[in-house]
This record gives structure tokens, sequence and C-alpha cells, in this order.
């Protein structure tokens, strides 16, 4: 290992903040520099300290693992440590840095340490398979309330009632609010089965209109409209999707 990395560990769990501290003893060039017992604590910790690397747990009281993600300014290397092996860690294992499942043994835990040391630079696909684990992780509802987006090193949560449209962007969409356009890694055809259809609507191949967005409809003169939406933006409406709006606002 040539440098020195700094580290946080998270976990409410006392004995399971020993045993990560136990382990680290192998490896003299990593310097904890704090450790919490809760998600509040675990955020004002990682942005005043700004570390290399944290170990952190999922399931805490009050604020979770995730909710931690998104209230952290710069991302460090994350490894997750956690009793519970669902579907985003499974989907993290392939995108991030590592995760450890207790219980874990002194083997797994140097794998893990091995590839953080690998990993000379942050990359954008660290952060993308982070974003993706968030994504997954935060539909407990029907429809979800917020989607997730990476705005420089920070992961934050965009409000759907903010949403005025979205527009299609390759394979990732843009999200058009009242506050910003905000780049979203979900494609148009994955964000419209997650949205209310009551609330949302496909108006184009590259767009979904929010309805309650729309101050008036103009006819484009091909069977279809241009949406006039509250901040005057204009999204046309194809004449494939015309009646079915025409008949949902009208």
């Amino acid at each position: 290992m040539r440098k020195k990395y700094s580290t946080i560990i998270v976990d409410d769990e006392p004995l399971a903040r020993k045993l990560i501290k136990e382990y680290l003893q192998d490896f003299p060039d990593i310097e904890i520099v704090g450790e919490c017992k809760n998600g509040k604590q675990a955020v004002k910790a990682i942005n005043e300290e700004n570390p290399n690397l944290v170990f952190l747990d999922i399931r805490m009281p009050g604020m979770d693992g995730f909710e931690v993600l998104e209230h952290i300014d710069l991302m460090p290397r994350i490894i997750f440590t956690t009793a519970y092996g669902d579907y985003a860690l499974k989907a993290f294992e392939v995108n991030a840095i590592d995760y450890l499942l207790k219980p874990y043994d002194k083997k797994r835990f140097s794998k893990a340490i091995q590839k953080v040391v690998d990993r000379s630079t942050k990359s954008n696909d660290e952060l993308g398979g982070l974003l993706r684990v968030v994504q997954q992780s935060k539909e407990p509802e029907d429809y979800p309330k917020r989607i997730f987006v990476s705005v420089g090193r920070k992961i934050i949560s965009v409000q759907l009632n903010d949403i005025l449209w979205i527009e299609a962007d390759g394979d990732y969409t843009q999200l058009h609010t009242n506050t910003g356009i905000y780049l979203c890694n979900l494609s148009l055809n994955v964000l419209e089965g997650k949205l209310d259809s009551s609330k949302f609507m496909r108006v184009h191949r590259s767009s979904i209109i929010a309805t309650s967005s729309i101050e008036h409809l103009e006819r484009d003169g091909e069977g279809g409209f241009i949406a006039i939406l509250m901040d005057k933006s204009k999204v046309k409406v194809s004449r494939t999707y015309a009646a079915k709006l025409r008949g949902t606002i009208w």
C-alpha cells in the first residue's frame, strides 16, 4: 500500500465497529479518523473529515446507509457492512467497491481492502454503481416520491412533485424541474414504468410530461400539439399521444 488512507467506521453495533478496528490492525496504512453509531453522526463526520474510505452499515435506526449517501458532499469509497444480502447488495457487488455480509472473516475483509487499494483514483463507475444501488433500494411503494441523481460527486434526490417534464438523453434522461435540469441514469422507458400514469404521461417517443404542469395546448398543424408548461417550456406532443392527452386534461 503506497499511501495513507483515512477511514470512518459507521455501524450501530459496538461489536461490529470493534471487529473492523481489529481487522484494520493488519493494515497500518489505513488510519481511522472517525467512528459513528448512527447515520446522523456519519454525515457530520464524513463531511468534516472527507475520508478516502467509509465502512457503512445499511440498516441503522433513523437514517440508514443509503440516506447517508444522499447527504454527503464528496463521495468516498464505500464498503457496505450488513447482515442483509438483498437484491440491492447483489447489484452493488457488480458496480461498486464491495460489501461485507455479516458475519465475515478476516480473509473476506482483506479481499475488500485490496479492492480499495487497487483503485488508485475514483471513477465515474463507482458513483454510477452507488447511484444504481440507491435507485433500487428506495422503492418501497408502488410509485416513488423522488428520483436520485448525481451532481458532481454527490447523490441528491429530486422530488417528483417538482418535475415539469422529462426528456430522453440517449440511455439517460434529463429531469426538467422548477429548480433546474438534472441528468438521471434511468432511461425514459424505465422511468415511464415507475411513474404514476395519473400524474405523468408519455407525449412523445422522447418526452414525458407532468400533466399538472401544462398551462395550455396549441395545435401544431400535424395532428399533434405543442404543450406550453407553467414555466413557458414548449414540449411537442406527437399525434400518437395527442388524443390520449387531450382526453386526460379536457
